[in-house]
Parts: C-alpha cells; sequence; structure tokens
C-alpha cells in the first residue's frame, strides 16, 4: 500500500514539475488574458508584434507610453476606446501600450525595456502619455511632441500628452492626418469626442 501511494505521489510530482516547465517554454504573452506570467512582456516583445499584425493588415503602429497612476493616459485611453472613435483608430493603427515610470511599489506592472525606449524618443521630462506612430519596418514617423512642419520625428517639442489646448489638439490631429487615410469628416469626429469635457 504503502509503495503504491509513493507511486502516485511521484506520478503527480512529475507531472505537476512537466506542466510548470511546459508554460515557461511556451511563446511570450501579450496580456495577461493569454497567461499568468509574473513579468510583463518586453517592449520589444510588444513593438514587434504590433508591427507584424501593422505589417499583415496594413496599418502603422501607435505605441503610447503609460502608467497606472496616470490620469491624462486613462483619460487618452477612454477617448480612444469610445465608440465614436474606436473604429477610427482601429481603421488606421494596431495600437500598444507600454508601462513605464511606475509608483515603487508597482515597478512589476513596468514592461522590460519600455524606459529605454522612452528615453531614446523622448526629451528628458516629456511626461506621459507619450506616443510614437511607426512603419510595421518599426520605423518612427511621428511622436507626441509638438513641431512645426518638416521637423523630423526625433526633433525636440513639447509633448502632447492627453491633446487637451488648442495647440495639443491642432498637433494631435495634423499627426493624424499626416500619418493615415483619415477623412476630415473622421477627424472632426476625434476631435469634438476629445473636446468634450
Amino acid at each position: 500500500m504503502k509503495t503504491a501511494i509513493l507511486v502516485v505521489y511521484l506520478f503527480s510530482s512529475f507531472v505537476a514539475v512537466a506542466a510548470t516547465a511546459s508554460a515557461s517554454a511556451s511563446p511570450a504573452c501579450i496580456t495577461s488574458k493569454q497567461c499568468t506570467r509574473t513579468t510583463p512582456p518586453s517592449a520589444d516583445e510588444i513593438v514587434k508584434q504590433a508591427c507584424a499584425e501593422a505589417a499583415a493588415s496594413h496599418k502603422k503602429v501607435m505605441v503610447i507610453f503609460h502608467a497606472s497612476w496616470c490620469t491624462w493616459c486613462h483619460k487618452l485611453d477612454t477617448m480612444m476606446a469610445s465608440s465614436e472613435c474606436k473604429p477610427l483608430f482601429d481603421q488606421s493603427f494596431v495600437v500598444c501600450h507600454l508601462d513605464i515610470a511606475e509608483s515603487p511599489d508597482k515597478r512589476d506592472l513596468e514592461n522590460p525595456g519600455a524606459e529605454d525606449l522612452y528615453a531614446k524618443y523622448a526629451n528628458q521630462n516629456c511626461g506621459i502619455p507619450f506616443f510614437l506612430i511607426m512603419n510595421p519596418d518599426g520605423t518612427v514617423i511621428a511622436d507626441s511632441r509638438i513641431k512645426s512642419h518638416g521637423v523630423a520625428p526625433t526633433g525636440k517639442g513639447d509633448n502632447t500628452g492627453y491633446p487637451g489646448s488648442r495647440p495639443e489638439m491642432e498637433y494631435f490631429l495634423r499627426t493624424l492626418r499626416e500619418t493615415t487615410t483619415l477623412t476630415p469628416a473622421q477627424l472632426k469626429i476625434i476631435k469634438e469626442k476629445f473636446s468634450k469635457k
């Protein structure tokens, strides 16, 4: 009897170890709905997956840097996800989020490598939300820093963050006009939704 119990115990332990090894060997997951991974996916993983999806669907990539505490980040996400705006952003972009600048007790939410990518493109103390628009090959073609016409995406400028002021909204709409095929009527829908208090 003791032998049978020992065999069952060893077999159960083997199955548990095999299942754990199998789960850790599975491909990286991008959302918490896909797995129970303790470390968020890296910025590189997220951007590569978004670029692959954009290439397959003939869209651009919008990378949004945000944090759980950031009220303006949540407002941007809410407006982009509204019933009026979501179809417009979805027709033009594969949108992905990278978590940065979390409080010490929430650092585990940050995507590894996201701070480095942010630092590469944002001015020091630029703030969040901050976005990049990329071609499917990963080339940055625009960002959320207000710049004059013709200035390279890496040029300096103040971050629009959430486009709440008139200059921020004008730049946000100009960026969408220059990087998408959205019509003037569609851009007006975005402007009206984002302008509501």
